[in-house]
């Protein structure tokens, strides 16, 4: 009996020892050494509705979306949004010419750092409009991009918000951070709901330490390589998204193509380190009957400088968004061929 005593007092003092030690540890953290990695937002200090271009989403499966009509200026951009919360004028009424497009993707596609008209989705309607093989067709895209969204909300985004609008055609506007499904950036860390041990700081620090050993196991300490590493959870869910948008494009009969952007590098082209992932991405999409155009090949003619919003900002600018429009209108135009009723497009 007094053995027994005995282990359960040990027991009770190592309980009580490693309590103690954590208590210290998360005490410490939290007064000299916060974790800001997946931190929860501040309750504190909520967003004024009047100033913010973004709200908790209305849509089950994603955690945020942006205000309809709004019309302002927010992040240092002027940006309106129509009744439908998109980036853009109201839609056009149907008609038997209409082929509308409807574009996904983040920040790249959305347009941050630069005027509407300057964003890419803009420049297909202009050019494809103007172009003289539109054969009759009035073309509208639809800029559905939101910053901070992934290739799964994108998916959540085509079923729930494009497909009501019928459009004949989708275009993915992928960037390489796109995989990305934990709530690292600012808006994901405010409108997701956080789980229980993302309140504290020792927990946090633990998991940023077993990320940081992901990243180096399976992306060699490269984070984008590991966001695409083949048997990662990251890349299973731009898979799954990606069948998921095959599946309610077949659906609505819609042709698919998928834009990759190149990360801009900061010095020159020839640094660039990921091309074998536009491949993996290239192939991914074309398994699904997805057309591809990789926009490398149309921005490594330029200085990568000249690319981007700032030196510190890699945004593409207003040039960027013209030659990826010039290089995925060509693509459509390229499907378009002979009269409506005889073009590969449906």
């Amino acid at each position: 009996m007094g053995k027994v005593r005995g282990l359960l007092g040990n027991l009770l003092l190592a309980f009580l020892s490693t309590a103690l030690i954590l208590l210290l540890a998360e005490t410490g953290l939290r007064l000299f050494r916060p974790v800001q990695y997946l931190k929860p937002p501040d309750p504190a200090k909520t967003r004024n509705a009047q100033e913010s271009l973004y709200r908790a989403s209305t849509v089950e499966g994603l955690s945020y979306e942006m205000i309809p009509d709004r019309d302002g200026v927010f992040e240092e951009m002027h940006v309106r949004t129509n009744a439908w919360g998109l980036r853009g004028p109201a839609p056009a009424q149907d008609d038997s010419h209409l082929f509308r497009l409807a574009v996904l993707g983040d920040s790249f596609t959305f347009g941050f750092g630069v005027e509407e008209k300057d964003t890419y989705p803009s420049l297909i309607q202009e050019m494809m409009n103007s172009s003289q093989g539109s054969n009759g067709r009035r073309f509208e895209v639809l800029n559905f991009g939101v910053v901070g969204y992934s290739t799964r909300d994108e998916a959540v985004v085509l079923k729930q918000k494009a497909l009501p609008f019928h459009p004949r055609g989708v275009i993915i506007g992928y960037v390489l951070n796109d995989p990305e499904t934990d709530p690292r950036p600012s808006l994901h860390k405010y409108f997701d709901p956080p789980v229980w041990w993302r309140h504290s700081h020792l927990l946090r620090l633990c998991h940023l330490g077993w990320n940081s050993l992901q990243v180096w196991v399976d992306g060699g300490g490269d984070y984008q390589r590991y966001l695409h590493a083949p048997g990662g959870e990251k890349w299973l869910s731009v898979r799954e998204a990606f069948r998921s948008i095959r599946d309610s494009a077949q659906k609505e009969g819609a042709w698919t193509l998928v834009a990759i952007f190149p990360l801009t590098p900061k010095s020159s082209w020839s640094d660039y380190a990921y091309g074998n992932l536009h491949e993996q991405i290239a192939r991914e999409a074309r398994v699904n009957g997805f057309q591809v155009v990789d926009l490398l090949d149309s921005f490594r003619h330029y200085p990568p400088g000249q690319l981007v919003l700032s030196p510190t900002d890699d945004h593409p600018n207003a040039l960027a968004h013209r030659l990826a429009a010039e290089a995925i209108a060509q693509a459509i135009g390229q499907a378009v061929t002979g009269p409506p009723e005889a073009s590969r497009l449906p």
